[in-house]
């Protein structure tokens, strides 16, 4: 037998409004975890993803943290030495047909501003551990890059240094479509995109993009592991 967990990826654009819809999302359909990019953050704090029986998982600090994860209590536990402003990366026991498993799930920002092309150094610090320890891999990113692979408009620079990584490093794009997930009153594009080990083709499902908010984006993926 298989346990089935289930995610989504969401980017609330730093928006408290925002966070409210997809806590009560997460805790009305019993969503296992959200990886979740540019949360809304004040008072020092990231706010308005408060859900009983759910942890926060993310960079505590004088930096405003730009990536996060909420995650059911259960079989997880959080990745400290990978964790920074722009990643968050727990680790998942999961039982399968009477056997222990073991994937890591992540959610990152890929800065647009950095001089180098996508992924972080973070990023692919983490790859580097997972393909070490052969462990599966799964990463909700806003990836701030654009590309025709993931449904994008156009190919940009940062799209090809991403595309160029993915070839190298056994990571599949998952989501399908063109849907957009960043909107506003003059742009929409799809960038965030949802990134996972080749191992896992199989057993995700249903990795579509998602609801949007007041011109910001989220997108969703369920996956049974």
């Amino acid at each position: 037998m298989v346990n089935t967990i289930t995610f989504i990826q969401a980017n609330s654009q730093h928006s408290i409004a925002a966070s409210g819809i997809l806590t009560r999302t997460v805790g009305v359909k019993g969503i296992d975890k959200a990886l979740i990019q540019e949360p809304c953050y004040r008072d020092g704090c990231v706010g308005g993803l408060v859900i009983p029986g759910y942890t926060l998982h993310t960079l505590r600090g004088k930096d405003r943290p730009r990536a996060c994860i909420v995650a059911r209590n259960m079989n997880i536990w959080e990745l400290s030495g990978f964790s920074c402003r722009d990643l968050v990366a727990v680790l998942v026991q999961y039982d399968e047909d009477g056997a222990e498993r073991r994937l890591v799930v992540c959610s990152a920002y890929l800065p647009y501003d950095f001089e180098d092309p996508p992924p972080s150094w973070e990023l692919e610090d983490l790859v580097r551990y997972c393909k070490n320890e052969n462990i599966q891999l799964l990463v909700g990113c806003d990836s701030n890059a654009q590309h025709t692979a993931w449904g994008s408009t156009s190919c940009k620079g940062r799209g090809e240094g991403l595309i160029e990584f993915l070839n190298t490093s056994n990571l599949e794009i998952f989501n399908r479509g063109s849907e957009p997930t960043f909107c506003t009153s003059v742009r929409q594009e799809k960038i965030d995109i949802t990134l996972g080990s080749h191992g896992l083709l199989d057993i995700i499902t249903n990795c579509v993009p998602g609801w949007e908010f007041c011109g910001n984006s989220a997108s969703s993926a369920r996956g049974t592991s």
